[in-house]
Formats: structure tokens, C-alpha cells, sequence
């Protein structure tokens, strides 16, 4: 009886198993070397939406007739609640998914006629849950460039740009210490800023941050911020977050609500308008200034 017990619950174990293999074997590859642009030799970053829409499943849309023009070098923050559309906005441009409708330019060409492997090599992006391999904290910071061709010093630099330098050399083995797969060895703070090293260290033309100072204080958030002041200019960046003193400097900022652009327009411009944007200002505003004079009373 005791043996029946064990072969169901193996039994169990190896059906799920089964299955997860079957997907794996059954998912087709995806194909990121197609399309009439291969191999460009510069880009120059502008990216126009007009018109665009998406959908997941074809019934429910996630996006909504977006038009939006960004010119080169431009910063561009992206504000909304959760499930406005923010990361399904910027997952279109590395062709993550298909846009369903309208039609996206990067520099007056379609961007469906560029290759997967184009534009992701172009796109450097930090998410919100960064992956890290059980590598080298070094190894990992190189990771996005290709080949992995860099040198310490190049690595260091983006370490010091993305405040993680200090806290690396603190380690026993330095750039040279070992972290768990997903990063288990590292705080949340510490993974984020990895990740923004690697971004950096890639210098793509277009850079996607998405909500990538979540999990670090202020004090670090600002230093991260001011340093990719400089790194960001002369290329195109799409900042998502949900404190707006770190939208507040960005050259566009739109503001998306189910799937649509609802406000559009520089910080001051914004505050000058009724709507989400001025409330949610407000609303942080007073909270910073209720914790400020606890702080002090304490």
C-alpha cells in the first residue's frame, strides 16, 4: 500500500514533467534573422507611432490608437497605473509581439522590415526583474555586448556609472564573485543595477528602463539617475516609473490610461493642465512632504 502511495505521487511528478517537455519540444523557434533590414551601419533613433494598436489574444485590446513622435535623442517617460499599457508600449519596439494595427517607423522604415536580431542588438533594456546567470558578477555585466568582447575597465565604468562599483569591490573576489542563478546571492537593489551596468555597457542607441529603480532607496536612485543624465544623451530612451521626480526631467511625457495616450507633454506643461498627471503629483508630493516632517519629529 505503501509502495502505491509513492508510484502516485511519481506518476503525478512524471506527467507534469512530460508535459512541460512536450511544450518545449513542440514550441516553434522563433525566427529573429528575417527582414529586408539585416545590417545597418547607424541609426539615427527616431521613432514614430501612428495609429497603433495591440492585442494579446485578438479580443481584448491592450493598446489603442497610440500616435506619438519621437525624435533622436529624445527621453520619453511613460506614466500610467498598472495595466495602462507602459511595458506592452515599449515591448513592440524590439518586436517582443506584433503590433496589430497602425504601423511603428524607426527612422521613416517600417519597423516590421528590420530583423528581431537587428533591433534587439540596437535596444538595450533594464526590466523591472532582471535575469542573472551563475556567472561572474563581471561575466554578467558583459553579457549584452557581443561575444562578451570588453575589457575590465569598460566593465568598471559602467559598474561606476550604474552606482554598483562601491558594493562590488566590497565583495571577497570583487568583479571576479560567483552569483546564483536569477542572482540569489544579491539583493533586489544590487540585481538592478547589474542589470542597468549591462544595459550601459552595451551603449545601444536605444535604451528601455523599465521601472528599474524599483527596488533601490532615494539615495541610490539619485545617483543612479543623475549618472544616466549623461549616459542617456544622444540616444533615444523610453524611461518607465512610477515616482514622478524620476519622470520630471524627461523631454515628452505621456501619460497612458487603458491602452491610450491621455496626456502628452513636458513636466511643466502637465502641471498646467487638469488631469491624472497634476493629481498624482499632488498626491506624491503631499506624501514625500508627510514623511519628510516625520522624519524630522522622530
Amino acid at each position: 500500500m505503501r509502495m502505491l502511495g509513492r508510484l502516485i505521487v511519481e506518476t503525478s511528478k512524471a506527467k507534469v514533467s512530460y508535459g512541460r517537455i512536450l511544450d518545449i519540444i513542440e514550441h516553434k523557434p522563433e525566427v529573429i534573422f528575417s527582414g529586408k533590414k539585416k545590417r545597418i551601419d547607424s541609426i539615427n533613433g527616431e521613432i514614430i507611432f501612428k495609429d497603433v494598436s495591440f492585442t494579446y489574444d485578438k479580443k481584448t485590446p491592450v493598446l489603442n490608437g497610440i500616435d506619438l513622435t519621437v525624435k533622436s535623442g529624445t527621453v520619453v517617460a511613460l506614466l500610467g497605473h498598472t495595466g495602462s499599457g507602459k511595458t506592452s508600449l515599449v515591448n513592440l519596439l524590439p518586436r517582443f509581439y506584433e503590433y496589430t494595427e497602425g504601423s511603428i517607423l524607426l527612422d521613416g522604415e517600417e519597423l516590421k522590415n528590420y530583423s528581431k536580431e537587428f533591433l534587439r542588438r540596437i535596444i538595450g533594456i533594464v526590466e523591472q526583474e532582471p535575469f542573472l546567470f551563475s556567472l561572474t558578477i563581471a561575466e554578467n555585466i558583459a553579457y549584452g555586448v557581443p561575444g562578451g568582447k570588453t575589457t575590465q575597465k569598460d566593465i568598471e565604468k559602467a559598474a561606476k556609472a550604474a552606482a554598483i562599483h562601491d558594493s562590488i569591490i566590497s565583495f571577497p573576489n570583487g568583479y571576479e564573485t560567483l552569483v546564483g542563478e536569477r542572482g540569489v546571492t544579491l539583493s533586489g537593489g544590487q540585481k538592478q543595477r547589474i542589470a542597468i551596468a549591462r544595459a550601459l555597457l552595451k551603449n545601444p542607441k536605444i535604451l528601455i528602463l523599465d521601472d528599474s529603480t524599483s527596488s533601490v532607496d532615494t539615495e541610490t536612485e539619485q545617483k543612479i539617475w543623475e549618472a544616466l543624465e549623461t549616459l542617456m544623451k544622444g540616444r533615444t530612451t523610453f524611461i518607465i516609473a512610477h515616482r514622478i521626480q524620476s519622470l520630471m526631467k524627461a523631454d515628452i511625457i505621456c501619460v497612458l490610461d487603458k491602452g491610450s495616450i491621455i496626456q502628452q507633454g513636458s513636466h511643466d506643461e502637465l502641471l498646467k493642465r487638469e488631469g491624472i498627471y497634476r493629481k498624482i503629483y499632488d498626491l506624491q508630493s503631499r506624501i514625500d512632504e508627510e514623511l519628510e516632517t516625520e522624519i524630522k519629529n522622530a
